[in-house]
């Protein structure tokens, strides 16, 4: 059996507006590193070979450049311009790859401390079964609207969806051949419409979107705590 080449498309086009920050948020620092550059030693940490593309907002190129030297972030990725929807930006990157047996992480920068065995494991099931799709357990009560009131929902058989998400390379691709959806959450939804199977993992509590402040409060106590 080949084993399949790795490739991480890390998402990094956040303005960081919810945040109130003046640099995109991905570039904001989370114990004194800029929050992308866990990302990508992550997934470098996992395997060395893993080719890595990071989607950056178009012209911010050279303040990430910048940044990452002066962090001492040396690793070796390429930078893909993004676009107005994170669906674009994904499908730009995925336009940078030639045919070729490979799996593809699709990772959100601004999930900064996804863990290498979380990577690992997240390659190793889509190998097996095409694609791999971390998901928690939901620990607060749910309800949704139904008609004029609002439904209790049995939270065991909800799921938090998180990344990276790993998929096979081509019939991701054939995926985002499709037009764009509104219904397009995450990159599942586009792999899944075009008539795939996704598979769920375990994901990690620890593997938290930052997107308020307080979010950005709680990853520099994580940080404090490692």
């Amino acid at each position: 059996m080949n084993i399949p080449k790795k490739i991480a498309i890390i998402v990094a086009g956040g303005s960081g507006s919810r945040l109130n920050a003046s640099l995109p948020k991905q570039f904001l620092p989370i114990g004194g590193i800029p929050m992308l550059a866990y990302s990508i030693i992550a997934f470098h940490q996992e395997d060395p070979e893993t080719e890595i593309i990071v989607v950056l907002p178009e012209g911010f190129d050279d303040q990430w450049k910048k940044l990452a030297h002066e962090a001492h972030i040396d690793i070796p990725h390429k930078i893909v311009p993004g676009g107005h929807e994170r669906f674009y930006s994904v499908s730009n990157a995925l336009h940078t790859l030639r045919p070729h047996q490979a799996v593809v992480a699709i990772h959100d920068a601004a999930r900064p401390f996804a863990s290498v065995p979380l990577i690992r494991q997240a390659f190793h099931q889509a190998t097996k079964t095409g694609s791999a799709i971390p998901a928690i357990g939901v620990k607060d009560s749910i309800r949704v609207k139904s008609l004029d009131s609002w439904a209790v929902i049995d939270r065991s058989l909800v799921r938090a969806i998180q990344t990276p998400q790993v998929f096979e390379l081509e019939p991701l691709k054939k995926a985002y051949e499709h037009p764009h959806h509104l219904a397009f959450t995450d990159d599942a939804t586009v792999y899944e419409s075009a008539g795939y199977t996704i598979n769920l993992i375990e994901g990690e509590d620890r593997n938290i979107k930052v997107t308020t402040p307080a979010d950005l409060e709680y990853a520099e106590y994580l940080m404090s705590r490692s």
